[in-house]
């Protein structure tokens, strides 16, 4: 079930090559910083991580017509936190979407990959049977400094976005090392949105957001409401009962 959702993935990032314009935003919800690979791992099932998948799907279904959402591990350098990506929707609706959610989890930076033929950067997806673990080490040999890795039972989804043909050929590299299969490049253009200072890039969310259509600016006023915290919590029996 695992391979086949995986599978499902590719085609899907395919069907998305005939559409105009389509985005995809990788952000985190995390503040803890970067961990260990194990910690990462173990933060999917964390509830930090279930809201903001909620929250990602509540945005991304008010916003983008085909919204594809995965939690996901981002791996620089060796460690790793908890992340997702967002797939699916227009280059200024995904620049919206990764300013809501990377002002609401107080992160110093969001990444928008646009699709673009004529773009000078290639987002390379693969399949992977190894321990997230083991792709950090192999990532590391081949001098690959980032990737996002959307973690299956079976067959991992990694993803790596080159700028230039350097990166490219250290991603090729891996790729050959880890025996990956159902290689995927698209050809794109990035923007990171953000700062690497919390302060400044919480004031270019802001003004992402406050200059967006009311749609958006109405979206992020509802992210600070109680229904809207209260995203992603499991509700027991019990609870249920007793309401």
């Amino acid at each position: 079930m695992r391979r086949m959702a995986v599978a499902a993935w590719v085609v899907f990032l395919t069907s998305l090559q005939g559409l105009l314009a389509q985005s995809v935003v990788f952000v985190s919800p995390s503040a803890k910083g970067l961990l260990t690979m194990s910690c990462a791992e173990g933060s999917l099932n964390s509830f930090e991580q279930s809201h903001y998948l909620a929250a990602a799907h509540y945005l991304a279904e008010r916003l983008c017509q085909q919204p594809q959402i995965e939690g996901a591990v981002g791996v620089w350098k060796g460690q790793a936190e908890n992340s997702g990506m967002i797939d699916g929707c227009s280059n200024e609706r995904a620049r919206q979407l990764g300013a809501l959610l990377a002002k609401y989890y107080h992160q110093e930076q969001a990444l928008v990959f646009d699709r673009d033929p004529a773009g000078k950067t290639s987002m390379i997806s693969f399949q992977a049977t190894q321990a997230l673990g083991v792709i950090a080490v192999m990532m590391a040999q081949a001098q690959v400094s980032a990737a996002t890795v959307v973690p299956h039972v079976q067959d991992h989804l990694v993803l790596i976005v080159a700028s230039d043909a350097a990166q490219r050929a250290r991603a090729m590299t891996l790729y050959a090392s880890l025996h990956g299969h159902g290689l995927h490049e698209e050809m794109g253009t990035t923007e990171l949105i953000g700062d690497n200072d919390r302060v400044k890039a919480r004031a270019i969310f802001t003004t992402i957001v406050a200059n967006a259509p009311a749609d958006v600016r109405q979206l992020n006023s509802d992210m600070y409401s109680e229904q809207f915290n209260d995203l992603g919590v499991q509700v027991t029996p019990e609870a249920t009962a007793a309401h």
